[in-house]
């Protein structure tokens, strides 16, 4: 399938990605959420889940897990597996 690349095209997330009015914590700073080079990791959820997400997006208390990390290619390149481990270690504070 042709596309414009995006998000979008993997599936649906109840986390907006823009918001012009930035009322959501994690788009104070910027009403766009992705930036160049921003790694992001995905994870499958229900529709409970979903729903339950959605709706602390519409109360404004939603939040995202967010993490700041330096990308090493170089490290990347030499253990692709074992290098996507420590960012999930940075990701979830361990």
């Amino acid at each position: 399938m042709r596309g414009a690349g995006g998000y979008q095209m993997f599936g649906v997330t109840p986390a907006p990605i823009f918001d012009p009015a930035q009322r959501l914590p994690y788009l104070k700073e910027l009403m766009v959420f992705f930036r160049p080079g921003d790694i992001v990791k995905w994870k499958p959820i229900d529709r409970t889940e979903y729903d339950r997400q959605v709706a602390q997006v519409e109360a404004g208390d939603y939040t995202l897990r967010i993490a700041p990390v330096s990308f090493s290619l170089q490290e990347f390149l030499a253990d692709p597996d074992g290098y996507n481990q420590q960012l999930l270690k940075v990701l979830h504070g361990d």
